[in-house]
C-alpha cells in the first residue's frame, strides 16, 4: 500500500481516516484520549500510562511531531523521523491503541481506519511551510468552524500562543518566520483560498486524496 520509505531527517506529511469514511472522533474524550496517547508514546513508548523505567523506549527520540489535527473522521500530522522505523513504529503503536480503545469503548469489532496511514514526503522547505497551513486550515475549510482559534483539537492554537505547549517541535516552523507567531498567523489566514483549491486537486484523485 505505501512504497514510500522513510528515511532519517525526512519531513512527511502523515495522513488516515475511517474506514467507510466513519467519524473516528465521536466525543470529547475521543480526541482527548488519542492526544493522551500521543503524549505517552513520546514520553515512554508505549500509548497507555508506563512507569517512569521506559524512558529509554521513548519515541522522542525517534521522531519529532511539528504539527498536527484531528478532524472527526481523519487525523494529519506533519513529522520528522529522527531515527529509522520512528514514524512507522510512533504510527503503528497509535493506530493499533486507539483502534483497540475505540472498538472496547464503543462496543464494536475490526478495523477502525482505513489503511495503516498514507504519507507525503515533504522536499522543500516551501513545501513543509504550505503543508503546516493546509493542515492548521482543515476545520476552517471543512466549514467546521469559523474561526480557527474556536478549534481546540489542532496545535494551531500552539502556533499563534493562544494555548500552552504540548509535544510539537513547532521551532522548525516558526523558524522560518523569526518566531513570529502573528506572521504565522497571517501565514495561514491569509491564504484560505490556496488551501481551498489545494483540497479541490488533491480530491480530483480519490486514491490522493488529503481527507479533508
Amino acid at each position: 500500500m505505501r512504497p514510500l520509505q522513510f528515511v532519517s531527517n525526512g519531513y512527511y506529511h502523515i495522513f488516515n481516516r475511517g474506514v467507510d469514511k466513519r467519524k473516528i472522533f465521536l466525543r470529547y474524550g475521543h480526541y482527548t484520549r488519542f492526544l493522551h496517547s500521543i503524549r505517552t508514546l513520546l514520553d515512554t513508548g508505549s500509548a497507555t500510562e508506563q512507569s517512569l523505567k521506559n524512558q529509554g523506549l521513548a519515541l522522542k527520540y525517534k521522531i519529532d511531531i511539528l504539527c498536527y489535527c484531528l478532524m472527526p473522521n481523519h487525523y494529519h500530522f506533519l513529522l520528522r523521523q529522527i531515527e529509522e522505523n520512528g514514524i512507522t513504529e510512533f504510527m503503528h503503536h497509535l493506530n493499533t491503541s486507539y483502534t483497540m480503545y475505540f472498538n472496547k469503548n464503543n462496543d464494536r469489532t475490526g478495523r477502525l481506519f482505513e489503511y495503516t496511514f498514507k504519507a507525503k514526503e515533504i522536499d522543500s522547505d516551501e513545501q513543509l511551510l504550505h503543508v503546516s497551513r493546509y493542515i492548521h486550515l482543515n476545520p476552517r475549510i471543512g466549514n467546521i468552524v469559523k474561526d480557527l482559534t474556536l478549534y481546540p483539537w489542532s496545535s494551531y492554537l500552539e502556533y499563534i500562543g493562544e494555548r500552552e505547549e504540548t509535544f510539537c517541535r513547532k521551532e522548525i516552523i516558526l523558524s522560518h518566520f523569526g518566531i513570529d507567531s502573528k506572521k504565522y498567523e497571517e501565514f495561514v489566514n491569509n491564504q484560505i483560498a490556496y488551501a481551498t483549491l489545494l483540497h479541490q486537486i488533491q480530491n480530483e484523485d480519490k486514491e490522493e486524496s488529503l481527507y479533508l
